[in-house]
């Protein structure tokens, strides 16, 4: 491949994967992206009941509140209820955001929370029925 002083310069390569098969060229890899959206913004949106809102803060936060959970926990199946209650805890408390902590820090506690309940409810000596 021959070196361009250009800054503009884009180079088409190809590449070959697995079984011969094409890979994105270079220039289809340097697209832009569409500007990413701060998590204020979203949660103004998930105050106007907009789903999608509630989909990315779920894609951005997911594995790490999940992390927490576990770490709590040590439940697989327990630490997802934990982060899919803590999303649907965040779509009902979305309209009383002041932005007062970040998004971040309210999803970070609303599962550190539910995933002490939970482990308290576990260990109680009472047993549910």
């Amino acid at each position: 491949m021959a070196f361009h002083g250009d800054a503009h310069y884009l180079a088409d390569v190809r590449y070959l994967g697995h079984r011969g098969q094409s890979l994105p060229s270079m220039t289809a890899m340097l697209e832009p992206q569409p500007p990413i959206v701060a998590d204020a913004v979203l949660m103004h949106r998930l105050a106007q009941r907009d789903s999608t809102a509630l989909v990315e803060l779920e894609r951005r936060h997911r594995g790490s509140l999940y992390a927490q959970a576990y770490g709590i926990l040590t439940d697989a199946i327990a630490a997802e209820r934990v982060v899919r209650d803590a999303f649907a805890q965040l779509w009902f408390a979305a309209a009383q955001y002041t932005g007062g902590v970040s998004p971040w820090t309210l999803l970070r506690e609303m599962a550190r929370e539910l995933a002490r309940a939970e482990r308290a409810l576990r260990d109680s000596p009472v047993r549910r029925r």
